[in-house]
């Protein structure tokens, strides 16, 4: 659950003192905006004083925002106000960016409450799950780009076009947008540009994911690809596991050594501190190892899903 700090002079009512009843004047469009907040489950409220308002009034106000469905979890004074250990927090504020900085959050400026309800209620709130990873060695040089919530569009450079085509199958099943660039040794062979290029997306994805709030966690997804039934199960644990279920009966597709697929799944699990279980039926190998990519996709897109309003660990240990 993310904080929504509110600051009560100007985010409530419009005075900047609470010295009577009739300073109660509501900001507008403040009942049905929060009320829709409050209700969605996905914030904590908690208003700010920047001066002690007069119990009596205070009071009235509490109620009447209790009756529009509005939950305030607790009430602070800026004088005493220390800066947010929480995960995902805002603060609603008609005034500088100076109290946001203090507590280091995300101020939303406050023009019309209606405009807050909408951006908070929407995926558009959320962090970006974006990274873009670079790494050389005398092997390979390595520029990756991935964003989990794109839709699917690949533009990939490793060198191997059978690699590329699978590669593809991943951002295009799993709705993510994945930029690739390979400098690789494949003169040597196909291994280290295959086995890198799994390392760092692998680490991609865990940079991209962050502390995990309100993602699904879990993914599996069964493919048909003509003759072959593949199976794939996912879970972003935070913990590396790996189990391989496959046999191919041809040693090359192509230019392509089949035993690099293994090697690449196993090597992105390593990487992304991930649990990946894989299996598929006998059949055509080509048919065998696209119905694996595909498979993996799909799982990884129903894994990485974020419920709208949704920002809870799916953990009960408090971290992944």
């Amino acid at each position: 659950m993310a904080k929504l700090y509110i600051l009560f002079e100007g985010g409530i009512v419009e005075s900047p003192k609470l010295e009577s009843f009739d300073d109660i004047v509501w900001v507008p469009n403040l009942f049905q905006a929060l009320g829709s907040i409050s209700s969605s489950g996905a914030y904590e409220v908690e208003l700010l004083l920047q001066h002690k308002p007069q119990q009596a009034p205070f009071e009235r106000v509490l109620e009447t925002l209790s009756a529009q469905g509005v939950v305030v979890e607790g009430v602070t004074e800026l004088t005493t106000l220390e800066p947010s250990k929480e995960g995902i927090a805002y603060l609603v504020a008609p005034m500088t960016n100076k109290l946001a900085t203090k507590l280091g959050v995300t101020r939303l400026p406050l023009t019309d409450w209606r405009e807050i309800a909408t951006h908070l209620l929407t995926n558009d709130a959320r962090p970006l799950r974006r990274a873009t990873i670079e790494r050389e060695t005398r092997e390979t040089k390595i520029e990756l780009a991935v964003n989990l919530d794109g839709s699917g569009k690949a533009l990939l450079k490793s060198g191997l076009p059978f690699f590329d085509h699978m590669l593809e199958q991943i951002a295009r099943h799993g709705r993510i947008d994945l930029t690739l660039n390979v400098d690789g040794d494949i003169e040597v062979d196909e291994h280290h540009t295959v086995e890198d290029v799994a390392l760092v997306l692998g680490q991609a994805f865990r940079q991209a994911l962050g502390d995990k709030r309100g993602i699904s966690r879990y993914g599996f997804e069964l493919v048909p690809m003509d003759e072959c039934l593949a199976q794939v199960a996912i879970d972003f644990s935070g913990r590396n596991a790996f189990e391989w279920n496959v046999v191919f009966k041809r040693d090359m597709v192509g230019t392509f050594p089949t035993e690099m697929v293994k090697h690449f799944f196993k090597s992105f699990s390593d990487e992304a501190k991930c649990t990946l279980h894989m299996e598929v039926s006998d059949g055509n190998t080509h048919h065998q190892i696209e119905g694996l990519f595909k498979a993996f996709g799909r799982a990884v897109r129903r894994a990485l899903f974020r419920y709208p309003g949704d920002w809870d660990l799916p953990s009960t240990k408090g971290l992944l």
